[in-house]
């Protein structure tokens, strides 16, 4: 299901009014916030592997597409996104930063979010899912916290 515009409207005001000073510099701050508008905007979109438009997203894809409406190029690649930033605590992470989390004991499968502040996420999370929010202790993710990678500088 996506977002009635006012509803969206609502949670994007609360997100940009809470903690302004945690967004960094005034030149970073509209980016982020362009960030974080395209994101909650795909709120609904469904998962689709490989996706990276609103037809349909995945993980790298989501952050992909976001960054690009903000005029910043990153990969669609969760490893490449990874190595592409300076990794932060997550006690430090703004708003647009990213968070790596493992699906499974491997090392190399990953899945990243957008950090929204607050503890809240926006991700696409899985086949037959749809790009959603959710707070960062939900489950299972806790435990499977790799880090957070701040790409804006």
């Amino acid at each position: 299901m996506v977002l009635r515009l006012p509803v969206f409207l609502a949670l994007l005001a609360a997100l940009l009014l809470q903690g302004c000073t945690s967004w960094g510099p005034a030149p970073e701050r509209a980016k982020r916030e362009a960030i974080i508008e395209t994101a909650l905007g795909q709120v609904g979109r469904p998962y689709r592997y490989g996706g990276d438009s609103p037809d349909g997203f995945d993980c790298s894809g989501l952050v992909e597409y976001s960054y690009a409406e903000a005029g910043i190029k990153v990969p669609h690649n969760t490893s490449a996104l990874r190595g592409s930033g300076s990794h932060i605590d997550l006690d430090d992470a703004r708003p647009g930063d990213l968070l790596f989390y493992r699906f499974d004991r491997s090392p190399s499968s990953l899945h990243v979010a957008i950090y929204l502040g607050h503890g809240k996420m926006v991700h696409a999370p899985a086949h037959g899912k749809q790009v959603s929010v959710i707070h960062t202790d939900d489950n299972p993710w806790p435990g499977r916290f790799l880090g957070a990678v701040r790409v804006l500088r």
